[in-house]
């Protein structure tokens, strides 16, 4: 059985209360990867990330299905809803569990339902979750939207546009349509949506990475992306720019950000950051 201090699934209710607008699609009964299940209807907080009974009352029905799958017994398919690649159990945890955890099954049959919906893509928008898990997952839908809405393809950009924060693809985006709108007097309003995404990833993204690359400041930032810290470095560069009373331009806020914090470890600088954001909400 899996402890107390390991990982649960997502809760898929709280996934439904900031997706409210989807529709259902059956696809029948075939075959998943078990490593792409990551959440539950319901028993979210039963099961572990690796799928284990968190609680000692299972461990009986988990051994009766061990039980039937060593006899050969072919037991029904599970029933799960499919999101994206990512699937969430409606009913059958213990033969997922013991398919995993016993039998170390890369597949499952499974009646699958497919979710279709629109995901607002808002740096305004209000997130309800309760675990890190749930966010995780809530980030994946904002990177789906995000790669949907600009055309850029993570699979096949140098440096992928990877953030651990809500709402930063929301600001990635907002940053693009202003570059479509403001570039050169206009001269992208015109052009297609990939084609200026590219180009701000080029000219703009590109050269902040390598500047970070040069100055290796991404050390000092645990577990973050360099996508992370073009955000932050974006609403300091805000926050300058107020102070200032006029646009202070990207390199200058990127080398202030970096002879501030470069030699700041991470929990040092969160209350400045902070501050910054707090700042750029009440603007």
């Amino acid at each position: 059985m899996a402890n107390d201090k390991d990982g649960i699934l997502v809760d898929f209710s709280a996934i439904e209360k900031n997706v409210p607008i989807y529709t259902l699609k059956s696809k029948g009964i075939q075959a998943i990867p078990i490593d792409k299940i990551i959440g539950s209807l319901g028993r979210y907080l039963d099961f572990s990330e690796t799928l284990l009974p968190k609680r000692t009352d299972g461990s009986s029905r988990y051994e009766y299905i061990k039980s039937l799958m060593e006899k050969g017994i072919n037991l029904e398919p599970i029933q799960v809803y499919q999101m994206l690649d990512n699937y969430f159990i409606i009913d059958g945890h213990h033969r997922v569990a013991v398919a995993k955890n016993e039998f170390k099954a890369k597949y499952i049959d499974a009646d699958v339902t497919e979710i279709k919906f629109d995901f607002e893509l808002s740096k305004d928008k209000n997130y309800t979750f309760d675990s890190e898990s749930t966010k995780k997952f809530l980030i994946k839908l904002e990177e789906n939207a995000f790669q949907k809405a600009t055309m850029l393809n993570n699979k096949i950009l140098i440096h992928p546009l990877k953030v651990t924060e809500l709402k930063s693809y929301a600001i990635l985006n907002q940053e693009i349509l202003d570059f479509k709108e403001n570039y050169n007097n206009g001269e992208l309003i015109k052009k297609s949506i990939m084609y200026v995404s590219y180009k701000w990833y080029a000219e703009r993204f590109l050269p902040a990475v390598e500047l970070m690359e040069e100055e290796k400041i991404l050390s000092k930032f645990a577990n973050r992306t360099y996508t992370d810290l073009y955000v932050w470095i974006q609403k300091h560069k805000y926050f300058l720019s107020q102070q200032a009373g006029h646009d202070v331009g990207f390199d200058f806020t990127a080398h202030d950000f970096m002879a501030k914090y470069k030699d700041k470890k991470f929990l040092d600088i969160i209350p400045s950051i902070f501050t910054d954001i707090i700042k750029n909400l009440v603007k």
